[in-house]
Protein backbone atom coordinates (compact mmCIF):
# COMPACT_ATOMS: atom_id res chain seq x y z
CA UNK A 1 0.00 0.00 0.00
CA UNK A 2 1.47 3.67 -0.54
CA UNK A 3 0.36 6.93 0.80
CA UNK A 4 -0.03 10.15 -0.66
CA UNK A 5 -0.66 13.19 0.15
CA UNK A 6 -0.37 16.99 -0.13
CA UNK A 7 0.85 19.35 2.88
CA UNK A 8 0.93 22.77 3.73
CA UNK A 9 2.30 25.03 5.95
CA UNK A 10 0.79 28.58 7.22
CA UNK A 11 2.23 30.55 10.11
CA UNK A 12 4.68 27.79 10.41
CA UNK A 13 1.92 25.11 11.44
CA UNK A 14 1.56 22.31 8.76
CA UNK A 15 -1.60 20.44 8.01
CA UNK A 16 -2.03 17.48 5.40
CA UNK A 17 -4.65 19.00 2.96
CA UNK A 18 -5.26 16.25 0.62
CA UNK A 19 -4.37 12.07 1.04
CA UNK A 20 -5.07 9.23 -0.90
CA UNK A 21 -3.82 5.91 0.12
CA UNK A 22 -3.33 3.10 -2.79
CA UNK A 23 -4.47 -0.18 -2.46
CA UNK A 24 -2.14 -2.17 -5.29
CA UNK A 25 -3.21 -5.15 -7.45
CA UNK A 26 -0.85 -6.91 -6.72
CA UNK A 27 2.80 -5.88 -5.56
CA UNK A 28 3.08 -3.05 -7.90
CA UNK A 29 4.22 0.54 -6.93
CA UNK A 30 2.40 4.15 -8.40
CA UNK A 31 4.25 7.06 -8.84
CA UNK A 32 3.03 10.59 -8.26
CA UNK A 33 2.30 10.93 -12.10
CA UNK A 34 0.45 7.79 -12.06
CA UNK A 35 -1.86 9.13 -9.40
CA UNK A 36 -2.52 12.28 -10.94
CA UNK A 37 -3.71 9.76 -13.90
CA UNK A 38 -6.00 8.02 -11.71
CA UNK A 39 -7.41 11.50 -9.95
CA UNK A 40 -8.62 13.08 -13.03
CA UNK A 41 -11.33 9.95 -12.86
CA UNK A 42 -11.99 9.93 -9.21
CA UNK A 43 -15.67 8.29 -9.95
CA UNK A 44 -14.00 5.36 -11.24
CA UNK A 45 -10.77 5.20 -9.21
CA UNK A 46 -11.92 6.75 -5.80
CA UNK A 47 -13.43 3.53 -3.65
CA UNK A 48 -14.53 5.92 -1.00
CA UNK A 49 -13.65 8.25 2.04
CA UNK A 50 -11.94 6.99 5.71
CA UNK A 51 -12.39 9.89 7.87
CA UNK A 52 -9.74 10.10 11.30
CA UNK A 53 -9.03 12.50 13.63
CA UNK A 54 -5.71 13.76 12.56
CA UNK A 55 -2.35 13.08 10.88
CA UNK A 56 1.10 12.38 11.88
CA UNK A 57 3.17 11.58 9.48
CA UNK A 58 5.78 12.89 6.64
CA UNK A 59 7.13 12.56 2.91
CA UNK A 60 9.27 9.39 2.87
CA UNK A 61 13.07 10.17 3.34
CA UNK A 62 12.03 13.39 6.27
CA UNK A 63 11.59 13.01 9.47
CA UNK A 64 7.79 13.21 10.94
CA UNK A 65 9.20 14.10 14.22
CA UNK A 66 10.67 17.57 13.08
CA UNK A 67 8.95 20.42 11.51
CA UNK A 68 9.23 20.03 7.32
CA UNK A 69 9.98 23.36 6.90
CA UNK A 70 13.14 22.80 9.37
CA UNK A 71 14.72 19.83 6.79
CA UNK A 72 14.19 22.13 3.89
CA UNK A 73 11.14 20.53 2.89
CA UNK A 74 9.53 22.29 -0.42
CA UNK A 75 5.61 22.99 -0.20
CA UNK A 76 4.47 22.84 -3.73
CA UNK A 77 1.05 21.90 -3.10
CA UNK A 78 2.07 18.90 -5.33
CA UNK A 79 1.47 15.65 -4.08
CA UNK A 80 4.49 13.66 -2.18
CA UNK A 81 4.55 9.88 -1.13
CA UNK A 82 4.22 9.95 2.54
CA UNK A 83 5.03 7.00 5.41
CA UNK A 84 2.02 5.29 5.48
CA UNK A 85 0.59 5.66 8.97
CA UNK A 86 -0.92 2.81 11.49
CA UNK A 87 -3.84 3.83 11.55
CA UNK A 88 -4.47 4.12 7.50
CA UNK A 89 -2.63 1.04 7.11
CA UNK A 90 -5.33 -0.68 9.64
CA UNK A 91 -8.34 0.46 7.50
CA UNK A 92 -6.41 -0.09 4.16
CA UNK A 93 -5.86 -3.68 4.82
CA UNK A 94 -9.39 -4.47 5.95
CA UNK A 95 -10.31 -2.78 2.43
CA UNK A 96 -7.51 -4.53 0.28
CA UNK A 97 -9.43 -7.38 -1.08
CA UNK A 98 -12.41 -5.73 -2.10
CA UNK A 99 -10.72 -2.43 -3.81
CA UNK A 100 -7.52 -3.42 -5.35
CA UNK A 101 -6.08 -1.09 -7.70
CA UNK A 102 -8.42 1.46 -6.29
CA UNK A 103 -7.75 4.71 -3.98
CA UNK A 104 -9.24 5.52 -0.91
CA UNK A 105 -9.16 8.77 0.31
CA UNK A 106 -8.08 9.86 3.66
CA UNK A 107 -9.93 13.27 5.71
CA UNK A 108 -8.83 13.89 8.79
CA UNK A 109 -11.68 15.99 11.53
CA UNK A 110 -8.38 18.16 11.87
CA UNK A 111 -5.43 18.61 8.93
CA UNK A 112 -3.02 19.81 11.93
CA UNK A 113 0.21 17.57 11.25
CA UNK A 114 0.94 16.61 15.17
CA UNK A 115 1.23 13.61 17.22
CA UNK A 116 -0.95 13.26 19.96
CA UNK A 117 -3.27 16.41 19.63
CA UNK A 118 -6.06 15.14 22.14
CA UNK A 119 -4.21 15.59 25.36
CA UNK A 120 -2.30 18.76 24.04
CA UNK A 121 -3.04 22.67 24.38
CA UNK A 122 -3.91 22.26 20.64
CA UNK A 123 -7.82 21.08 21.20
CA UNK A 124 -8.18 24.15 23.42
CA UNK A 125 -7.26 26.73 20.50
CA UNK A 126 -9.37 24.42 18.36
CA UNK A 127 -12.66 24.93 20.46
CA UNK A 128 -11.98 28.97 20.30
CA UNK A 129 -11.55 28.47 16.59
CA UNK A 130 -14.68 26.60 15.99
CA UNK A 131 -17.01 29.55 17.78
CA UNK A 132 -14.85 32.00 15.13
CA UNK A 133 -15.13 29.42 11.76
CA UNK A 134 -17.91 30.47 10.10
CA UNK A 135 -17.47 34.43 10.95
CA UNK A 136 -14.47 36.78 9.48
CA UNK A 137 -12.51 36.59 13.03
CA UNK A 138 -8.95 35.24 12.57
CA UNK A 139 -8.54 31.97 13.76
CA UNK A 140 -5.37 30.53 15.35
CA UNK A 141 -5.71 27.47 12.99
CA UNK A 142 -5.54 28.17 9.33
CA UNK A 143 -9.65 28.12 8.32
CA UNK A 144 -9.51 26.21 5.18
CA UNK A 145 -6.57 24.18 5.86
CA UNK A 146 -7.01 22.42 9.41
CA UNK A 147 -10.87 22.59 9.09
CA UNK A 148 -13.58 21.47 6.89
CA UNK A 149 -16.89 23.28 5.77
CA UNK A 150 -19.15 20.73 6.46
CA UNK A 151 -21.62 21.41 3.65
CA UNK A 152 -18.96 21.62 1.26
CA UNK A 153 -16.86 18.30 1.70
CA UNK A 154 -16.62 16.37 -1.55
CA UNK A 155 -16.99 12.65 -1.05
CA UNK A 156 -16.06 10.08 -3.82
CA UNK A 157 -16.90 6.26 -4.09
CA UNK A 158 -19.47 3.69 -2.10
CA UNK A 159 -18.39 4.39 1.31
CA UNK A 160 -17.59 6.59 3.98
CA UNK A 161 -15.62 5.18 6.98
CA UNK A 162 -15.69 7.08 10.41
CA UNK A 163 -13.11 6.12 12.20
CA UNK A 164 -11.86 9.45 14.34
CA UNK A 165 -12.62 8.37 17.74
CA UNK A 166 -15.63 7.28 19.97
CA UNK A 167 -15.34 10.36 22.90
CA UNK A 168 -14.85 14.38 23.07
CA UNK A 169 -14.34 15.71 26.63
CA UNK A 170 -17.57 17.20 27.89
CA UNK A 171 -15.86 20.61 27.81
CA UNK A 172 -15.17 20.71 23.84
CA UNK A 173 -18.68 21.11 22.88
CA UNK A 174 -17.62 23.18 19.58
CA UNK A 175 -15.34 20.18 18.38
CA UNK A 176 -18.35 17.89 18.80
CA UNK A 177 -20.67 20.34 17.29
CA UNK A 178 -18.10 20.43 14.51
CA UNK A 179 -18.03 16.64 14.17
CA UNK A 180 -21.43 15.45 14.61
CA UNK A 181 -22.30 18.27 11.65
CA UNK A 182 -19.72 16.72 9.57
CA UNK A 183 -21.44 13.28 9.82
CA UNK A 184 -25.41 14.31 9.67
CA UNK A 185 -23.98 15.84 6.67
CA UNK A 186 -22.20 12.95 4.97
CA UNK A 187 -25.08 10.76 6.15
CA UNK A 188 -27.15 13.03 3.10
CA UNK A 189 -24.59 11.86 0.15
CA UNK A 190 -25.92 8.50 -0.16
CA UNK A 191 -23.43 6.46 0.60
CA UNK A 192 -22.69 3.33 2.60
CA UNK A 193 -22.04 4.60 6.04
CA UNK A 194 -19.43 2.47 8.27
CA UNK A 195 -18.25 2.59 12.12
CA UNK A 196 -17.33 0.54 14.90
CA UNK A 197 -18.99 1.14 17.87
CA UNK A 198 -19.37 -0.44 21.18
CA UNK A 199 -22.94 -1.29 23.49
CA UNK A 200 -22.68 2.07 25.43
CA UNK A 201 -25.36 3.44 22.76
CA UNK A 202 -26.96 1.54 19.85
CA UNK A 203 -26.28 1.89 16.55
CA UNK A 204 -27.96 4.97 15.85
CA UNK A 205 -27.17 6.83 19.22
CA UNK A 206 -23.45 6.02 18.44
CA UNK A 207 -23.89 7.68 15.02
CA UNK A 208 -25.90 10.33 16.59
CA UNK A 209 -22.94 11.28 19.41
CA UNK A 210 -20.36 10.12 16.71
CA UNK A 211 -19.06 7.29 18.76
CA UNK A 212 -16.49 5.97 15.93
CA UNK A 213 -13.72 3.79 17.82
CA UNK A 214 -10.39 4.80 16.17
CA UNK A 215 -8.34 2.01 14.57
CA UNK A 216 -5.20 2.21 17.39
CA UNK A 217 -6.55 1.41 20.46
CA UNK A 218 -5.09 -0.10 23.77
CA UNK A 219 -5.37 -2.73 26.72
CA UNK A 220 -8.27 -5.41 25.23
CA UNK A 221 -9.14 -2.91 22.47
CA UNK A 222 -6.06 -3.34 20.76
CA UNK A 223 -6.74 -6.63 18.36
CA UNK A 224 -10.97 -6.44 19.25
CA UNK A 225 -11.34 -2.74 17.06
CA UNK A 226 -9.15 -3.82 13.79
CA UNK A 227 -11.00 -7.08 13.83
CA UNK A 228 -14.38 -4.84 13.67
CA UNK A 229 -13.28 -2.89 10.83
CA UNK A 230 -12.53 -5.91 9.11
CA UNK A 231 -15.37 -7.16 9.55
CA UNK A 232 -17.37 -3.81 8.46
CA UNK A 233 -15.34 -4.27 4.74
CA UNK A 234 -16.07 -8.53 4.60
CA UNK A 235 -19.57 -8.04 2.92
CA UNK A 236 -20.21 -6.36 -0.52
CA UNK A 237 -22.23 -3.57 1.46
CA UNK A 238 -20.24 -2.19 4.20
CA UNK A 239 -22.48 -1.02 7.63
CA UNK A 240 -21.20 -0.26 11.27
CA UNK A 241 -20.32 -3.38 13.63
CA UNK A 242 -20.82 -3.44 17.37
CA UNK A 243 -17.71 -4.63 19.52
Amino acid sequence: MQFFGKIKTVHDLEYIVKAYVYIPLTDEEITVEDLEILLKKKNKNVAGTMFLYNPYTAPIGYKKEEKLAYQDFKFDDKFHPLQLEDQVRIIAKAIKQQYKGKLVEVKYLFNYNKEDIQPTSAIEVFEMDLEKLHTNQLTVFAKKDNYHDYKNISYNGKFIFFAWGHKFEKSHTNSALYASNIAQWAKKQNKEIGFVYDGVRDEEGSFEYTRFFHPISFGKLKTVVPEAINKVFANEVIKPQKI
